[in-house]
């Protein structure tokens, strides 16, 4: 099979790049070159902005590709671009999000299922200026444009919040640089929000799975998650216990930390349910404790990020905590 993947220097667009070759297929990848490519496996790389028709054209050029896996599509325009350009293709995949669920109307969807989403719904609390709410509606449109074509066979993963070594976002690597600097850890709403992460190789592995049970998979969409239900602190305990440090908890209703709680605390009933991806191509995910040991001790040995910046806001977290105890007598 050869494969062309729309932005695979990072994360689980690397983890797809390694599969894909470890299965046996042609891998081609499309980047803008602005990342080294040495630690990437065997592979043909083809220099372009995604951003431009004229360069994606020239990629189409270059072979006869059976699959097109874009992870860097945004917005309904990046959608109509790369299915202009691939037209030839026999699958596009098209890698959405998670938070495309904020477009579905019913109230408590959970779990959430593969058809809650309505791409015409219009949500009276949407505001565009948030970050959030703009790359939601952006994914939302550019399912949409993926959906309404019927040339190009298509299917549309929707990974929960992905997480494993390398992962640049740095979200959970918030609670392990405070592990690992010591001293309190702010527990918003003690830890009881629930939610499903999912593993880094095991979202490449659904791609893989995916573009090899073609036929069984067409127009269709997925969502993909870790076979667990986890709060926030079961979170925190098992990243502790793999980083060999036992946490100082504080618990403090959310509403009063705000971002003190850190980027998990907003993670509220995030459950969806994998088992459409199960049944149709077997996907099945590593369990929890073990990827959050791998990752957790990756970050401990290898992270090269900006410590100062992660714990920017630690000395104002340590203040609270001290007025807190004080304040409540804990």
């Amino acid at each position: 099979m050869k494969v062309l993947i729309l932005g695979g220097t990072s994360f689980f667009g690397k983890e797809i790049v390694r599969q894909f070759n470890e299965a046996g297929h042609e891998v081609t990848v499309f980047t803008r070159g602005n990342h080294a490519l040495n630690d990437l496996p065997e592979h043909r790389h083809i220099q372009g902005d995604r951003e431009k028709l004229e360069d994606l054209v020239r990629a189409n050029a270059v072979d006869s590709f059976d699959v097109v896996i874009d992870n860097i599509a945004f917005t309904a325009a990046h959608v109509r671009a790369a299915l202009k350009a691939f037209s030839k293709t026999s699958h596009y995949i098209l890698c959405s999000t998670i938070s495309v669920y904020r477009y579905a109307p019913a109230k408590y969807p959970w779990p959430l299922t593969d058809g809650e989403v309505s791409h015409e719904y219009q949500p009276p609390e949407e505001n565009l200026g948030d970050i959030h709410w703009k790359y939601a509606r952006g994914k939302l449109e550019a399912e949409k444009e993926c959906m309404k074509q019927r040339k190009v066979p298509w299917t549309i993963l929707r990974p929960t919040v992905v997480y494993g070594p390398e992962d640049p976002t740095d979200l959970g690597f918030w609670y392990l640089m405070r592990l690992l600097s010591g001293g309190p850890m702010l527990l918003a709403d003690s830890g009881s929000q629930s939610f499903r992460l999912l593993y880094s190789v095991d979202c490449a592995r659904a791609f893989l799975q995916v573009a090899e049970n073609r036929k069984r998979v067409l127009r269709k969409c997925y969502l993909l998650g870790q076979s667990e239900i986890i709060t926030l602190r079961d979170f925190i305990e098992e990243s502790a216990k793999a980083l060999g440090v036992v946490p100082d908890y504080l618990c403090v209703a959310g509403e009063v930390l705000k971002e003190m709680g850190g980027p998990y605390a907003s993670l509220t009933n995030i459950i969806p349910d994998s088992s459409a991806a199960r049944r149709d191509f077997g996907f099945a995910t590593t369990p929890f404790a073990d990827f959050i040991r791998v990752t957790s001790e990756w970050f401990r040995d290898h992270w090269k990020g900006d410590e100062a910046k992660m714990l920017e806001s630690r000395d104002k977290e340590i203040a609270f905590a001290q007025r807190w105890k004080t304040t409540v007598k804990i």
